[in-house]
């Protein structure tokens, strides 16, 4: 007898999908038992000690199943479709296309269509033409809309590098929020319509109205006021 228990809420799609997927690393490990059916009736009258004889009603298997052998099963559950970019990748034909007209890049600078068209038709006789073709005509398109350059190869940044590109992100986000709060409260200050609301009656500020306009905090609009040399 095998038991198992999952804590969980399976009311969600993906509760749902787990749950299969569980279901199913099971099934594939067990699949090759035959489990009879054991009634309740056929425990009536037996004492714990005769448990073991109930062995023949059922499956018998003196295996142990560590859950690490589970770990490495696939899941039944799994029927979607795969991704276009990975057919992609597994399209040979296409890639070959593509190689061989980088290297007649590299050594004629612009290449002809029909080159490309005339390559595919003696290296893969059993593809359609129409086929063949439209995979020349994808491929040519890419190289000449980039005027037959060959991009460079993606090369993984170090430690170093990644911490400075993440700085300058940083750097510039903060800038452009900067600027677009400065953007707000000069848009407040020059609206003709607001200066009774946004001034004392002694031409000061209130900064706390201003602030609720732009959605900006009190604090912020008084560094900025400061700044435009307004209070």
């Amino acid at each position: 007898m095998i038991a198992y228990a999952l804590d969980g809420y399976f009311g969600t799609s993906k509760g749902t999908e787990y749950l299969n997927d569980i279901i199913a690393r099971f099934l594939v490990t067990f699949r090759e038992q035959k489990p009879t059916r054991v009634t309740s009736s056929s425990y009536c009258g037996r004492s714990p000690r005769a448990s073991s004889s109930l062995n023949t009603l059922g499956t018998y298997t003196p295996k142990i199943y560590k859950l690490r052998e589970l770990q490495a099963l696939k899941s039944l559950s799994n029927k979607k479709l795969p991704r276009s970019a990975a057919d992609k990748f597994e399209d040979f034909t296409f890639w070959a296309i593509k190689f061989h007209c980088e290297d007649l890049i590299k050594e004629q600078g612009v290449v002809n269509a029909d080159q490309l068209i005339q390559f595919a038709l003696n290296n893969f006789e059993g593809k359609e033409h129409s086929t063949l073709k439209a995979k020349c005509r994808s491929v040519w398109n890419y190289y000449e809309q980039r005027d037959w350059t060959i991009p460079k190869p993606y090369t993984k940044k170090n430690q170093g590098e990644v911490m400075a590109t993440r700085i300058e992100h940083i750097n510039q986000v903060n800038q452009n929020r900067v600027l677009r709060n400065q953007n707000k409260i000069k848009a407040i200050l020059d609206d003709i319509f607001l200066q009774d609301e946004i001034k004392f009656k002694n031409g000061k500020y209130r900064i706390g109205k201003i602030a609720k306009i732009a959605n900006l905090t009190e604090k912020t609009v008084s560094k900025y006021l400061k700044e435009f040399n307004l209070v």
